[in-house]
Formats: structure tokens, C-alpha cells, sequence
């Protein structure tokens, strides 16, 4: 039987970029873990309380002022 090739070159560059390929995958996965994680406990609830606190000042405005000013429509 024939000896396969030695490719000592070839086999450590595979490895080398097999390794980066895993590298940059864990560190995309965990930055994208981080960008949801910052959504969804800062981003999400600070945007909850300001539409809340919106409403409430709608809420609070007289809407009376504003039906009384109305211009009727002219057809």
C-alpha cells in the first residue's frame, strides 16, 4: 500500500482557520446575546414608561378647549 502525502502546511492551516471560523461564531453569538440583553432590560422598558407618561399627560390635557375651537367642516 502507498503512504498517503504529508501535508503538515496544509493540515495546520485548515486547523487555523476551522478554529477562527468557531472563534468568530462564539463571539457574534455572545454579541448578539448582549444586544438583546440590553433591549430588552434597558431599551424596552425605558420606551414603556415614556409612552405611559404620554398617555397619562393626554390624559390629563382638557380635550374640552379643543372640541369648543373646532371648526365645523364646509362641504
Amino acid at each position: 500500500m502507498r503512504k498517503a502525502p504529508n501535508y503538515k502546511f496544509l493540515d495546520l492551516a485548515h486547523r487555523g482557520v476551522v478554529v477562527t471560523c468557531i472563534g468568530l461564531t462564539l463571539y457574534g453569538s455572545w454579541m448578539l446575546g448582549s444586544k438583546f440583553y440590553t433591549y430588552f432590560t434597558v431599551i424596552k422598558p425605558r420606551r414603556e414608561e415614556q409612552e405611559l407618561r404620554i398617555i397619562q399627560e393626554l390624559d390629563k390635557m382638557d380635550t374640552s378647549a379643543l372640541i369648543d375651537n373646532a371648526k365645523p367642516f364646509s362641504s
